[in-house]
């Protein structure tokens, strides 16, 4: 075999074999919230916790990871963290990540450096076990530092590469149960590759469009709406295609913006309702949260030279605003079901597409008030914890700015938690259903999510409260 080609063989099975050995959560779905299953961070484990738990049931344990070099095994129940005994864990919403979730990721965060180790007591039957659990050298600085900057660009940096090495030849990231769900995945990964400035990586987000672009796109008839990908497919294209315009400059993929977002345009009522679809489940009720991510492709896609169809905008917005819970002041279901819980994606998404737009900017400050008191449910977003966390911090970047770091700390257990020593992030999802997740893909989606979180801090992305064009692959000093 030619030295080249060795080299190259060589380089694939190393790719391959780093992507392997990163550990999966083993996560159980819960849809009315009977428990709930997640990620112990840089430990390589899974836990699970009950309403009004303490203790951390460990459900599995990553091989050679640090938990099991130091002893911890499966039906250990983590007592005590730190010479600290935890507050009770709540499946309500609105208590976020309070209780042993966030004592435990504090105390990762706050272990950052080299030669450090965690300290837990576990109940193991009727006998207490003291272990004490040598940390692998994954960051030098806290979230919480003054240097959290460096570990959260460091932290986003080994996503993207994750992401880069999962990639599949033909350019999407695998599902988690196949049918279209890789388009919608792909989108928000390619956002995350764009997040990211590395310029090394543009083959793979330009192999993602590509892809997005042959799987979807080209399925659009713009006379006939009937026809064409799903309205999340069509949005979350509309979002990725107008991101990377407006990042690189280039605009060779504009018609295919255009084809997304009159298709989108194409597929709002007279009494501004939208779907899956072309038709409207729910007997007619439709879905706001298809409204929010047309509205924010049409925002995203007007910085790249798209006129919007005023009609169509002022059809959805009504239903949107028809949609608003009273109680909470945040955005519901639908306008006939305005008091659903998982509030984040419609509240955040919304927010996003009114500040990149310049419109309603006061309604968008009502609606990040909401958003700030309530946070702790941005993990609840029907199913889909993914895009209750994707459009919550952007809604809070681009119309709160003042509150933004404040509530980022208040995530950082969340960072800690999902952050894995050999590559990315684990999937870190909400108290209940996160079958949708499931449906896109834990891993890919995972990665996605906790990438998009951190990089809202960059001021990049437009979705983000970015405001300059061309950016990509420059310095800030530089633009």
């Amino acid at each position: 075999m030619p030295k080249p080609i060795c080299f190259m063989f060589t380089l694939l099975l190393v790719f391959k074999t780093l992507a392997k050995d990163v550990y999966k959560p083993k996560l159980v779905n819960s849809k009315s919230g009977e428990h709930h299953d997640f990620p112990l961070g840089v430990l390589e484990a899974t836990g699970r916790l009950k309403d009004g738990d303490r203790g951390i049931l460990i459900m599995d344990v990553g091989k050679d990871g640090a938990a099991e070099l130091a002893g911890l095994q499966v039906g250990d129940r983590i007592s005590r963290i730190e010479d600290m005994t935890p507050d009770k864990f709540s499946k309500k919403t609105d208590t976020g990540l309070s209780g042993p979730q966030d004592l435990l990721g504090r105390s990762l965060d706050q272990k950052a450096g080299s030669n450090s180790r965690l300290s837990i007591e576990v109940l193991r039957g009727h006998e207490i076990q003291k272990l004490n659990i040598a940390l692998p050298k994954s960051s030098s600085f806290s979230f919480s530092s003054p240097q959290s900057c460096s570990k959260r660009k460091e932290f986003l940096s080994d996503i993207a590469k994750q992401l880069v090495e999962t990639q599949q030849e033909n350019g999407r990231w695998k599902p988690g149960v196949g049918g279209d769900a890789d388009v919608y995945t792909t989108a928000f990964c390619g956002l995350v590759l764009l997040a990211n400035n590395d310029p090394t990586h543009l083959p793979s987000i330009k192999k993602a469009i590509e892809f997005v672009r042959k799987s979807s796109v080209a399925s659009i008839d713009i006379n006939d709406p009937k026809k064409g990908p799903k309205n999340w497919q069509t949005a979350a294209n509309g979002i990725f295609l107008s991101e990377y315009q407006l990042a690189t400059g280039d605009k060779k993929y504009f018609v295919d913006l255009k084809k997304c977002c009159d298709l989108l345009v194409e597929r709002v009522t007279e009494k501004g309702t939208m779907g899956h679809h072309f038709s409207i489940p729910y007997s007619g009720g439709g879905l706001i949260v298809i409204n929010v991510q047309a509205h924010l492709a049409w925002a995203l896609a007007e910085k790249c030279g798209y006129l919007i169809d005023e009609k169509a905008w002022a059809n959805s917005f009504s239903e949107v605003k028809k949609s608003l819970d009273p109680k909470t002041g945040a955005l519901g279901y639908s306008s006939r079901a305005p008091w659903s819980p998982d509030i984040s994606a419609r509240t955040g998404g919304m927010i996003t597409a009114l500040m990149v737009a310049g419109r309603e900017e006061k309604f968008a400050g009502s609606l990040a008030d909401s958003l700030i008191r309530l946070h702790g449910r941005m993990r609840h977003a029907h199913a889909m914890s993914s895009i209750g966390l994707i459009f919550g911090f952007s809604g809070i970047k681009t119309a709160a700015r003042r509150d933004y770091a404040k509530i980022m700390s208040a995530w950082v257990p969340y960072l800690e938690l999902a952050r894995l020593p050999k590559g990315g992030a684990a999937f870190f999802g909400g108290k209940r259903n996160i079958g949708g997740d499931q449906y896109l893909g834990y891993a890919s989606i995972g990665n996605a999510m906790v990438g998009l979180v951190l990089a809202s801090a960059e001021d990049r992305l437009f979705m983000h409260g970015g405001s300059k064009k061309g950016w990509f692959g420059r310095k800030k000093q530089d633009l």
